[in-house]
């Protein structure tokens, strides 16, 4: 089965087999008695923070236009959308790999995570020189990730990112740490709010056409990365991967946009009818039955979502028990 990037999902569970035993210690980096620079050309500004990791870091203010609207702080909109895993201090992450299968020997070399701080959007940036040095990079990836309580947020990383970590985690023979944080997918709610109504959900679809988000000729498309690091491997020359870091921060970055949006509409401040009908289906998934009544109902406001609204409300009134308001509804429908 493929997602919507046509990456195939199933082949992570035909590793299971081959893997090591499960692990529960930590990751400890290797090669510690050595310097941490690698003779590499090409890399922005940041540092070597382990023996073959190099790190970058950008933050972004909260209020700094990001296609329509500016860049807020996501963290109400995670407590929000707690029912689907998210929560109000969260980390993003987004992988950037060799290739888009795990059963056949992909590994990932970039990983992106963004952090809610109190004024701005943090992003880091870990960067893996090459593949002996895979180890450092899961331990400078578990030295990023906050104390306390946080939660993942991912577009698309139940079924890619966090299979395949989990991979690499126990074929360097540890576990972890992040695992059984709460989780949420935003493909998944992006799925609920405009399956039908774009001609994709992959996350450069949702950034064009509902977050207005337009990416510089300097992105490059993800299914041109592996490539670019396969060459960079040969060269030690990491200026052509500047469009990769640049794709992965964008990423990052839109997954706290998207997140800040889907609260809003979940809040009931979409601008469709459309939009207020499946807000309510999406309360109704969390069993809060009078948020999903009062988004049917604002859904009369808009024309030609009168009738899906009314057998919304048709259905509803008659679960409460209130048969002669249901019979009253189906009228209205016609």
């Amino acid at each position: 089965m493929k997602d919507n990037k046509g990456r195939d999902q199933e082949l992570f569970g035909r590793l299971n087999g081959f893997l090591p035993d499960n692990y529960s210690g930590p990751v400890f980096p290797i090669g510690t008695h050595l310097t941490n620079e690698i003779d590499i050309s090409g890399l922005p500004e940041g540092e070597w923070v382990a023996r073959g990791v190099y790190r970058m870091e950008r933050e972004i203010p909260y209020g700094r236009q990001y296609g329509h609207r500016a860049l807020l702080d996501p963290s109400s909109s995670g407590e929000l959308l707690s029912f689907w895993g998210g929560t109000r201090r969260s980390v993003y992450l987004d992988l950037e790999t060799t290739g888009l299968s795990g059963a056949k020997g992909a590994y990932a070399f970039l990983i992106g995570l963004g952090f809610n701080t109190e004024s701005s959007f943090k992003v880091v940036q870990l960067f893996m020189a090459g593949p002996a040095w895979e180890k450092n990079w899961l331990w400078s990836l578990e030295s990023e990730l906050p104390g306390g309580d946080y939660g993942l947020v991912t577009f698309n990383g139940r079924a890619f990112d966090l299979p395949l970590l989990r991979i690499r985690y126990r074929l360097a023979k540890s576990a972890p740490g992040w695992d059984g944080r709460p989780h949420m997918d935003l493909l998944m709610l992006a799925r609920h709010f405009y399956s039908g109504r774009l001609p994709s959900c992959s996350l450069s679809s949702i950034e064009q056409r509902v977050l207005g988000v337009h990416r510089s000729g300097e992105d490059v498309q993800g299914r041109e990365i592996p490539g670019l690091y396969t060459s960079y491997l040969s060269t030690s020359d990491a200026a052509p991967l500047q469009g990769v870091f640049y794709h992965n921060t964008l990423d990052v970055i839109s997954m706290a946009a998207l997140q800040t949006h889907i609260g809003r509409l979940a809040e009931m401040r979409g601008t469709t009818g459309k939009d207020m009908i499946r807000c309510g289906d999406l309360w109704e998934q969390a069993k809060e039955r009078d948020k999903a009544n009062a988004a049917w109902s604002r859904a009369l406001d808009f024309r030609g979502s009168e009738s899906e609204a009314n057998a919304k409300l048709a259905e509803y009134a008659k679960a409460e028990g209130n048969l002669g308001k249901a019979r009253e509804l189906y009228k209205r429908m016609n």
